[in-house]
């Protein structure tokens, strides 16, 4: 069972735990009841998140952009990093692995 965490952060790059959920999928719908019962629990405007960073799933991303519409989305830089990283290395060994064939 997946558990679902929101951390905030300081100003001065501290974090903090907001809460915690667990999740039985990680679709959508259930984004979306934790993200709802977790805006029930900010009581004014000024509470509500100006940044929202996520591990690029998309069920995630639908769920932030419904239930917070006014905060920016960004995807998390570490995340992004380890993309591009694998990606990268699937492109370098696909390059190798068509300029070895192209050789025989």
């Amino acid at each position: 069972m997946p558990m679902f965490e929101v951390v905030g952060v300081m100003s001065t790059d501290l974090t903090y735990s907001v809460g915690f959920g667990f999740v039985t999928h990680e679709k959508e719908e259930n984004f979306d009841w934790v993200l709802k019962t977790l805006r029930k629990l900010l009581t004014s405007k000024i509470n509500m998140p100006k940044v929202i960073v996520t591990d690029k799933d998309m069920s995630l991303m639908k769920a932030v952009g419904n239930v917070f519409p006014e905060s920016y989305a960004m995807n998390c830089y570490f995340h992004l990093q380890t993309y591009i990283k694998q990606r990268c290395i699937l492109d370098c060994k696909y390059l190798l692995e068509k300029k070895r064939m192209g050789k025989r």
